[in-house]
This record gives structure tokens, C-alpha cells and sequence, in this order.
């Protein structure tokens, strides 16, 4: 495990100036000072952003009390989670405890120089940075650090216990990392020979052979920056994408209630492989149900399975931000250098 202390002892910790907070009034890391903080930067699209979050609220519950601050700041990715109304609702639904500030403009993103999401800061009762992490999210590790700048900032008492063992399974995320590959023209991931058409509505063509970490369309789509917008007659187009890990999740959203059905394989999700926001009707189609912009969980528990999902918008305006993919044991791993033939 790396520590990064030798590199941000001397960094000193921007202070906090970003657009609006919630569950406290504003804070200052200068007034802070003499206490030690856990700086939680994270989006509520991130997959593994929500999986920390209870882990950040087990440390604020638990060493509030000694000295300790905790505080999320929201650097969001795509621009509608620059709402204030969308991320309370978020702040509300993944029960966050703790203070949030919204980054919308990732100014102290950038300059905590945080170049990916989730990452957790610790900073020391001096205001000097002490340990940044972004993948290696051991708790206990985490944990110790925190006890060890609460006694260097002075606390003499008895400190207590470790977070419950029991949760270090997930808060260390041993089902190995988060994947996610984005469907826009600014750093999406399309397949197809054609390319994208940024911001028209073309054309693409289904290639029927498929590379992993790509997606691919088929039918007319619209490319965005930030999104792909089926453009198209309801059922005619989709999309289409190799599932080789464990488990996957869509962003995806509509500016009406909208309907996008899930096939793995050309058949209907299994009852044991749908996610939990995939629905069965009557006749045994599998689907999902789409509104405003959200992630959801697609496919569960296939691990060494490995099949072609595709995903057919039943009404047009349709928007695809984003698809995670995560794996259960650390010998998967997420590669590019394979091609599957739709037979």
C-alpha cells in the first residue's frame, strides 16, 4: 500500500469556496485548524463514490466527537448533476450525515489536484495535507491515520475501537475495481468504424463483432458531449455491449417517463442476473424503467459469464451518460484485447 505522505506533507490544504453546502453552514479549513479533516471527493453517478459514502459516515458518527471533520465535496461529471435540488435528493437518499459542498465549477478539485473520483484527503490539525487515496480504500488503514492525527493534534483520551471488521469486506471493495466507460463524443467510448457524429442525429450500423471496454449502436442516435440520444423509431435501434464481469450499471436518463428493454444474448435477463432496478412484465420481457437521470443496476451475479446485452430505447429521447461494470474477485480483470462475433 502506497503513502503519500513524503509528497503532501508540505502542501498546504485550499481552503473550501465552492457553490453551495449542505447539512452545515459553510466551513474553512483555516478556522479548522488545531483539527484533523477527511476531505470526501466523490460524484453521485460514481458507483464506487456510493459505495464509500457509509464508510465516511461511520467516521463522522463515530470521531465527531474527538476533533474530527468530515466533509464531501460534490465534483460532479456531468451537468445535471450541477442541480442543487438533484444532489440533496441524492444527499437524502444515500442517508450522508455529514457536510457537502457542491463543486460545480471542480475548482477545489483542481486544486487539491484530484485527477479521478472517488479520493479521500486527510489533513492534519495544521492544514497541511497527510495522505490522499484513490484506489487503495483500506479501512483500517484509513482509520489508523485518522487516530494518529487526532493524537498529534492533541486528544489524549481514549479513542475507540475500529469500525466493525465485518464492513471491511466492503468498504475495501474485494470484488476489485469499478470500470465505467462513458457513451458522449468528449471521451466516450464507440465502436463503431463510423465514429461519431457530434451533435447530429446519423445513422450507425450494428458491426456484429465487438470489442470489450466499447459499446456500439445501432439505428439513429444523436452524440453529444456528455451523452448518446436515441433519435430513432421506438424498438428499432440499440444498443450493444460485451458483459464480461460481475456486475453492471447504466446511467441513463429521459426527459419523459421512458422504457428501455434488456436482453443478454438475444433472450430476456435471467430472474438470478437482473439487477435490482430491471423488471419483468407479463410475457417475460426484461426492462427498464427510465426518468430523470440515474444510475442503475443492470446485471448481478454473472460472474464467468460472458454475453452481448443489448439495450433498445422503446420511445425516442433516451440519454446514455455511462456504464460501470465491477467485478467479485480480484482474478477478473477488465481488458480490451478480445473480440466476440454475434454468432
Amino acid at each position: 500500500m502506497k503513502h503519500h505522505y513524503q509528497t503532501y506533507q508540505q502542501f498546504r490544504a485550499p481552503d473550501l469556496l465552492g457553490d453551495y453546502w449542505f447539512n452545515s453552514e459553510p466551513i474553512s479549513i483555516r478556522e479548522l485548524e488545531g483539527r484533523p479533516v477527511v476531505i470526501f471527493f466523490w460524484d453521485f453517478t460514481s458507483l464506487q463514490s456510493k459505495r464509500l459514502i457509509p464508510f465516511i459516515n461511520g467516521l463522522h458518527a463515530l470521531y465527531m466527537e474527538f476533533g474530527l471533520v468530515c466533509v464531501g465535496v460534490h465534483s460532479c461529471e456531468f451537468e445535471f448533476g450541477k442541480s442543487a435540488q438533484r444532489l440533496e435528493q441524492e444527499i437524502k437518499k444515500n442517508l450522508i450525515l455529514f457536510p457537502v459542498l457542491a463543486d460545480n465549477s471542480r475548482m477545489i478539485t483542481e486544486a487539491y489536484r484530484i485527477s479521478e473520483l472517488p479520493t479521500i484527503c486527510l489533513i492534519d490539525n495544521k492544514g497541511n495535507m497527510y495522505d490522499v487515496r484513490s484506489h487503495a480504500f483500506v479501512p483500517e488503514q484509513i482509520e489508523r491515520s485518522l487516530q494518529y492525527l487526532l493524537r498529534q493534534s492533541g486528544y489524549h483520551g481514549e479513542l475507540p475501537l475500529l469500525l466493525n471488521p465485518e464492513f471491511e469486506e466492503h468498504y475495501s471493495f474485494p470484488e476489485g475495481d469499478v470500470h465505467e466507460i462513458f457513451a458522449g463524443y468528449a471521451h466516450g467510448a464507440l465502436g463503431n468504424p463510423e465514429g461519431y457524429s457530434p451533435e447530429l442525429s446519423a445513422e450507425y450500423r450494428d458491426p456484429l463483432i465487438y470489442l470489450d471496454e466499447k459499446f456500439y449502436a445501432h439505428g439513429i442516435w444523436k452524440a453529444e458531449r456528455d451523452s448518446f440520444t436515441y433519435n430513432g423509431e421506438p424498438g428499432k435501434g440499440y444498443i450493444v455491449y460485451t458483459h464480461h464481469t460481475d456486475d453492471s450499471h447504466i446511467l441513463v436518463g429521459s426527459s419523459d417517463k421512458a422504457t428501455l428493454t434488456v436482453t443478454m444474448n438475444d433472450k430476456p435477463l435471467s430472474l438470478s442476473m437482473m439487477g435490482n432496478d430491471i423488471e419483468k412484465d407479463k410475457k417475460g420481457h426484461t426492462f427498464l424503467k427510465i426518468d430523470s437521470p440515474k444510475l442503475s443496476a443492470l446485471i448481478r451475479n454473472n460472474r464467468n459469464k460472458k454475453g452481448i446485452v443489448k439495450l433498445f430505447p422503446l420511445s425516442p429521447g433516451i440519454s446514455i451518460y455511462m456504464f460501470s461494470f465491477s467485478e467479485r474477485s480480484s482474478d477478473h480483470h477488465f481488458t480490451g484485447d478480445s473480440a466476440i462475433p454475434n454468432n
